[in-house]
């Protein structure tokens, strides 16, 4: 088992809120933690840095969920994992 911190880039429409786009993606199995910054905003549309934990994450399942809410997936910035030792 891995615990996996993404670090990521997404523009999105005004709507849905950055909160709405939290609570969709703490939905995803696997999800612990999610934080979201608006790092730029204009008028049509925000970009945001989000970072997401959990175990054994698949990148594509918060990608589609993303897509959901009509978010792009610009890039994934930074990537960490921890390998889980079973006691």
């Amino acid at each position: 088992m891995f615990k996996t911190e993404y670090f990521l880039d997404v523009l999105k429409p005004h709507q849905p809120s950055s909160d709405i786009i939290a609570h969709a993606l703490m939905e995803i199995d696997g999800i612990s933690e999610v934080r979201v910054n608006v790092d730029e905003l204009d008028q049509k549309t925000a970009s945001l840095h989000i970072k997401v934990v959990g175990i054994d994450l698949d990148i594509d399942l918060i990608r589609a969920k993303l897509e959901e809410l009509n978010c792009a997936l610009h890039s994934v910035d930074e990537v960490k994992m921890y390998k889980i030792q079973d006691k």
